[in-house]
C-alpha cells in the first residue's frame, strides 16, 4: 500500500507472499447481467477493498503499539547463551536454539536446563502481559483482515472489468499496493501514475481512487 500524506500505511506486501493462498470469488458474465448492464462487479469489490485497506492501517497500528508496549516493558522472550569461543553470549529466541548452540559441548546439561527454565519464565511473563493488554484479539483481527484483503485483491485481479472505470480501479490498486510511497520515482511507477491521471481525466469513474 502506498504512503499518503495523512494515513499510517502498511508494508507493500503482506506477511505471507502477496495473495498467497487467497480464496477466489468468481465473477462471471451471469453476475454482470444480474447486476445490470451498467454495473461493474469489479468496482463494487474495489469499494470494499479500499475500505478494508484503510481499516487495516488502523488495526495494524493498534497491534504495533501494543506489541511495542510489551517490547519496552517485558522484552521479547529470549535468553543469552554463553558459547565457548564467542566473545559475547548468543541470544536464543526459541528453546530449540539453546540446544543447537550447545549441542556439541559436553557437560552442558545443567546449563541447558537452567536456560530452558529462564526462557520459559520469560515467555510466561510475555504471555501474561500480552493477555493483560488484549494483544491476542487484536492480532487475530489483523490476521483475519489480511486474509480478507488477500482474497479481495486476488478476486479483483482475476475478475474481468465490465467498464473502463473498473479497469481504472484495477490500475489504482496496482499503484496502491506496489509503490513504496505515493511519489515513488522508480520505474514503472511514474508512468503508471501518469496513465492513471490521464484515464481519470478521460473517464468518469464512479468511485474515488485516491488513497483512503
Amino acid at each position: 500500500m502506498a504512503d499518503s500524506d495523512d494515513t499510517t500505511t502498511l508494508p507493500a506486501l503482506s506477511r505471507r507472499d502477496l495473495l498467497g493462498g487467497a480464496t477466489v470469488i468468481p465473477i462471471g458474465a451471469a453476475d454482470t447481467r444480474r447486476r445490470g448492464a451498467h454495473s461493474d462487479p469489479v468496482l463494487d469489490l474495489f469499494r470494499e477493498w479500499r475500505a478494508l485497506d484503510a481499516e487495516l492501517d488502523a488495526w495494524q497500528d493498534d497491534w504495533q503499539k501494543k506489541e511495542g508496549v510489551l517490547l519496552r516493558t517485558v522484552g521479547m522472550p529470549r535468553v543469552l547463551v554463553p558459547v565457548p569461543g564467542e566473545a559475547e553470549p548468543v541470544s536464543a529466541c526459541e528453546p530449540a536454539e539453546i540446544d543447537e548452540l550447545l549441542e556439541d559441548l559436553p557437560g552442558t546439561e545443567e546449563l541447558r536446563q537452567r536456560l530452558h527454565r529462564e526462557f520459559a519464565a520469560h515467555r510466561r511473563r510475555w504471555e501474561m502481559a500480552a493477555a493483560a493488554i488484549e494483544l491476542g484479539p487484536v492480532e487475530e483481527r489483523v490476521n483475519q483482515a489480511w486474509d480478507r484483503w488477500d482474497s479481495l485483491t486476488e478476486t479483483v485481479w482475476q475478475g474481468p472489468a465490465g467498464t473502463v472505470a473498473g479497469a481504472v480501479a484495477k490500475l489504482a490498486m496496482v499503484l496502491s499496493i506496489g509503490q513504496s510511497r505515493s511519489d515513488d520515482d522508480e520505474f514503472p511507477w511514474p508512468p503508471l501514475r501518469s496513465i492513471l491521471a490521464d484515464l481519470q481525466r478521460l473517464v468518469s469513474v464512479p468511485v474515488s481512487l485516491d488513497p483512503a
